[in-house]
C-alpha cells in the first residue's frame, strides 16, 4: 500500500505536467522533426563553403602535357604511372594486347564511380587520339585500334578522364579553363571542400611577378629560387630534386667543328661540377628512376687531361679532312635563357681555362639560326621512348643528330611490347647516344615551391 501511493502521486503529475506543456512539447518535436528533415535534405542543396586557393605553374602545358605531379590532383585516368614510370592499373582493371600489339582492349573495373556519384561506363569516355579509332564493345570494355603497333600507347591512357569535358573521376572537377593560344592560362578545379585556382606562367619571372601581385600565394614547380632576403620572413621555400627533367647543353652538329664527336667529348670532359652532388647528376636523357634507365654509361667526369687530349685529337682530324686551320683560339657561342645564365657562365669559365677556348655566352629566348650550343631545361617523357628527341628524321631532333643504330633502336622499341627486351633496347640507345655526345648532360634541378605565409 506505501508503494502503490508514491507511484499513483507520479503518474497524476506527469499526466498534469503533460496537460499544461502540451504546447510547448508538441513545438519542440515539430521543430526537431523540421530541423531533421532540413538538415538531410535542404542544406546539401545550399551552397557549401570552400577553402581557396590559388597557385602559379611555370610552363607551356595542355590538359594532356600537365606535370606528372599535377596529374593526380587533376583526376584519374584508365592507368597510372609508377614511381618508376611502369603502368599499372586504375580505372581500368587490366587489358589485352591483339593483332601483333596494333590493337588494345581495355575493361574497366567493376564500382567505379565519377566525383557525381554515377557510375563510369565505357560510352562517358571520350579520347583525341591521333591515327587511333575508338569503339565501346559493352558497357565495360573499350577497344583502340592503332594504324601501327605502339609499345608506349598506355602511357597515353594515364592521362585524367572526364565524362562531359568537366566531371572528374577524382576529388576534383574542372571549373573553369582558359587559354593562351594552344596552351592553358588559366585552371579551376572544385571539390567537395576546395577550390583549386591554377594560373599558367611562360617564365620564372613572370610567376615571381604574379606572385608579389597577390595573383596566387603558392608558386610550384620554379628552376630557379628568385627570393632575396627582403621576402625570406614572408613565404615558406622548399626544393625537391626533379629527376623528371635534366639540364643539358645542346649541340648543332651542322656546325662544322661541332659535328666532330672528338672535340664535343673534350668539352665534356672540361666542365667542372656538373651537379651539385651524385644524385643530382644527370647521366643520359632517361631518369634514373626510369625501369629503363642505363647506370653504366659513360659519365664524362672532369678530366683536364683528357679534354686536352681530346681537343688535339680534333685539330689533327680537321686538318686531315681538308678543313682550314683555325686562326687563333677557336671560339664557341653558347645560348642559354635569363634562368640559366649563371649555370652558363660556368659552363664557359670551365671550356676557357681547361682547354684555352674563346667562349661568349649569350641570353636567347629562343634557338636561332646559325646557333652552336644551347644550354636548356628538358622535361623527360613518363615512358624511355625518345624518338621524337633524338631519331635523325624528327624536326624536334634540335642537335641534328643522326645515328642509323640509334634509329633502329628507337623504331624497334616504340614497337616491341616486351619490357625485358625494351629494357635491353633502351640500354643500348643511352649507351650509344653518351657515347656519340650530340649533348652534354648535366644535372637534375632542383624545383622549388614558395608559399606565402
Amino acid at each position: 500500500m506505501n508503494l502503490v501511493k508514491p507511484v499513483r502521486r507520479f503518474w497524476w503529475w506527469c499526466q498534469s505536467f503533460l496537460k499544461k506543456q502540451q504546447k510547448l512539447i508538441f513545438s519542440a518535436g515539430l521543430a526537431g522533426i523540421l530541423l531533421f528533415v532540413l538538415l538531410n535534405n535542404v542544406l546539401p542543396l545550399l551552397p557549401q563553403f570552400k577553402s581557396k586557393k590559388s597557385l602559379g605553374i611555370v610552363g607551356q602545358y595542355t590538359l594532356n602535357t600537365l606535370p606528372r605531379q599535377l596529374t593526380p590532383t587533376l583526376g584519374r585516368g584508365l592507368f597510372r604511372l609508377t614511381d618508376s614510370g611502369e603502368v599499372s592499373a586504375d580505372l581500368a582493371q587490366g587489358y589485352q594486347l591483339a593483332d601483333n600489339g596494333s590493337r588494345y582492349l581495355v575493361y574497366l573495373s567493376p564500382e567505379v564511380f565519377w566525383n557525381d556519384g554515377t557510375p563510369i561506363i565505357s560510352r562517358d569516355l571520350a579520347f583525341d587520339l591521333p591515327e587511333v579509332t575508338v569503339s565501346y564493345p559493352d558497357e565495360r570494355t573499350i577497344e583502340f585500334r592503332l594504324t601501327q603497333p605502339y609499345s608506349p600507347f598506355l602511357t597515353l591512357l594515364t592521362r585524367p578522364v572526364f565524362k562531359d569535358k568537366t566531371i572528374g573521376a577524382g576529388e576534383y572537377s574542372i571549373k573553369t579553363i582558359s587559354w593562351q593560344g594552344p596552351y592553358l592560362k588559366r585552371l579551376r578545379l572544385t571539390g567537395k571542400n576546395q577550390e583549386l585556382d591554377y594560373r599558367f606562367y611562360l617564365s620564372n619571372p613572370a610567376a615571381w611577378l604574379g606572385f608579389r601581385l597577390g595573383e596566387v600565394d603558392r608558386l610550384e614547380n620554379l628552376i630557379i629560387n628568385p627570393l632575396n632576403e627582403s621576402w625570406q620572413n614572408k613565404v615558406e621555400v622548399t626544393g625537391n630534386l626533379n629527376r623528371q627533367a635534366y639540364l643539358v647543353v645542346l649541340f648543332n652538329l651542322t656546325d662544322g667543328n661541332l659535328a666532330n664527336k672528338s672535340l664535343r667529348q673534350a668539352l665534356a670532359y672540361a666542365i667542372k661540377n656538373k651537379s651539385g652532388d651524385t644524385a643530382g647528376r644527370a647521366l643520359s636523357p632517361i631518369s634514373p628512376d626510369s625501369w629503363a634507365f642505363n647506370p653504366n654509361v659513360k659519365p664524362y667526369n672532369y678530366n683536364p687531361q683528357q679534354a686536352k687530349t681530346l681537343l688535339e685529337k680534333f685539330e689533327a682530324e680537321s686538318s686531315a679532312g681538308g678543313l682550314p686551320a683555325q686562326a687563333g683560339r677557336l671560339a664557341l657561342t653558347l645560348g642559354t635563357s635569363a634562368s640559366f645564365l649563371e649555370l652558363a657562365e660556368a659552363v664557359a669559365a670551365s671550356w676557357q681555362e681547361t682547354l684555352n677556348l674563346q667562349v661568349s655566352v649569350k641570353t636567347v629566348n629562343s634557338i636561332e639560326p646559325g646557333w652552336q650550343a644551347i644550354l636548356v631545361a628538358q622535361e623527360i617523357p613518363p615512358d624511355p621512348d625518345q624518338h621524337a628527341l633524338w631519331h635523325s628524321t624528327q624536326p624536334t631532333n634540335l642537335t641534328h643528330y643522326s645515328d642509323l643504330k640509334v634509329d633502329k633502336l628507337l623504331e624497334d622499341g616504340r614497337q616491341i611490347s616486351d619490357q625485358a627486351r625494351r629494357r635491353e633496347i633502351y640500354q643500348d640507345f643511352q649507351r650509344f647516344l653518351v657515347e656519340d655526345s650530340p649533348a652534354i648532360f648535366l644535372s637534375h634541378p632542383v624545383t622549388y615551391t614558395i608559399t606565402r605565409k
